[in-house]
């Protein structure tokens, strides 16, 4: 089966390696010179899916009240007339009760496990280079108030299978020696939680792919496919301007972009794009750097240990601000970053350094904050791999495999039930 992926970030090279697995013809198409080049670029590298819980909680619209009213808030809203929220909003809210809550918790617990474990085996059968450690990550507690969520936390993922443990200061220093000089009271250790350089692990998948004997998979970067309906929106042809695109079957995995996509064929797809930023600065003092990524409970910054090629580097994300679709960012967006870094590690990094590289992307968030793997319901060639959110380095193998499925034909290997539909 001749089938078309769009999209190379990492829902779309996973996607293209698992359908290249079950015997397809593959291309991917990106409008871009290569592949990781938009939302998986700069992401937090963190494989955290003992974290993986819902986004709307019972307690969801005191959330909101302080995204519209405290301008240091890790969540903010800057766009709140926009209709395209309201409506995101709505169906966002309606999950915000303690039933549902519970499903959604189980379920993308769930999932994030079963992801976790298709990455490690896609590591394992490909041989590609990442970095990928799992050797658990610490999430840091500078307060007694943090500290009791993260106990509260810890007893909930707990009873979903996952080992988190419960560290005292001097345990988490023994784990942690470089936070001697914070103010840290304690923290968790989710065990079998790991970290890797998702944009390493997109972009050597895609050439590993690329270059296999049987089948190699075609990547054709710089191309931008549009959708035109036809004979009254009964079928449909997609082009990229120079060339007609046909296929046995088509995988819209276009992260943020996806809802504009969707239109073109007249389907609304329930993402809408939140935008967080990171930096990566280089390593000064590796003796006072982290050994090990992790979150800090209090500030929400998420760090990760990597490796350049000109040296150790520390990738710090944070922040959540639902803004449309603009994509912009200023120095004022990373003080929070190097203060509350400086925080916990001061002294380890160089931040005058000429190679300190700030970035800003859109995560495609759903209302649920489950992904939407599905085939689409008046074009049975079209199948959505979407909407994975802030965790899809977590969730990229996983619904890489799910979709191959759906396109096989076969029962999926993850139960969709409680997954975000359409």
């Amino acid at each position: 089966m001749r089938v078309v992926v769009l999209g190379a970030g990492l829902i779309g090279v996973a996607s293209a390696y698992y359908l290249w697995r079950d015997g397809h013809d593959v291309e991917v198409i990106e409008q871009h010179a290569e592949a990781a080049s938009v939302t998986s670029y700069a992401n937090a590298c963190l494989v955290s899916a003992s974290r993986a819980l819902p986004w709307p909680t019972p307690s969801a619209h005191k959330t909101i009240w302080r995204a519209l009213t405290d301008p240091s808030a890790p969540l903010r809203i800057k766009k709140f007339f926009d209709p395209a929220l309201w409506r995101w909003g709505r169906e966002f809210l309606s999950y915000a009760n303690p039933r549902d809550y519970e499903r959604l918790t189980q379920a993308k617990l769930a999932f994030a496990n079963f992801c976790q474990r298709e990455l490690e085996d896609t590591l394992l059968q490909t041989g590609v280079d990442c970095g990928y450690q799992q050797d658990g990550l610490l999430y840091v507690c500078r307060s007694a108030a943090t500290m009791a969520a993260a106990q509260a936390r810890a007893a909930l993922v707990g009873t979903h299978g996952y080992a988190v443990r419960v560290l005292s200061r001097h345990e988490v220093l023994a784990l942690e020696p470089s936070l001697a000089s914070s103010t840290m009271v304690g923290g968790t250790f989710a065990v079998t939680d790991a970290q890797g350089d998702s944009r390493a692990f997109t972009r050597e998948l895609a050439a590993w792919l690329g270059t296999q004997t049987e089948r190699p998979v075609r990547f054709s970067y710089g191309e931008t496919v549009s959708a035109k309906l036809q004979q009254r929106g009964r079928t449909f042809q997609l082009s990229t301007g120079s060339r007609e695109l046909n296929a046995d079957a088509f995988i819209v995995a276009l992260g943020p972009q996806t809802p504009d996509f969707a239109r073109m064929l007249g389907t609304r797809i329930p993402i809408y794009p939140v935008k967080g930023f990171s930096i990566t600065v280089p390593v000064k003092d590796a003796a006072r750097a982290p050994q090990r990524g992790g979150i800090c409970e209090d500030s929400l910054i998420a760090y990760c240990p990597l490796q350049s090629p000109s040296g150790p580097v520390m990738r710090i994300t944070t922040g959540a601000v639902f803004s449309g679709q603009d994509n912009g960012f200023s120095d004022a967006d990373f003080v929070a970053h190097r203060e509350h870094f400086e925080t916990l590690f001061p002294g380890a990094l160089d931040w005058s350094s000429s190679r300190v590289e700030q970035w800003a992307c859109q995560r495609p968030m759903t209302p649920s904050s489950l992904p939407i793997i599905q085939r689409d319901s008046r074009f049975d060639n079209v199948y959505w791999n979407c909407g994975q959110g802030h965790i899809g380095w977590t969730m990229s193998c996983g619904s890489g495999r799910v979709i191959a499925d759906l396109v096989a034909g076969r029962p999926p290997s993850f139960n969709l039930e409680n997954m975000q539909q359409l």
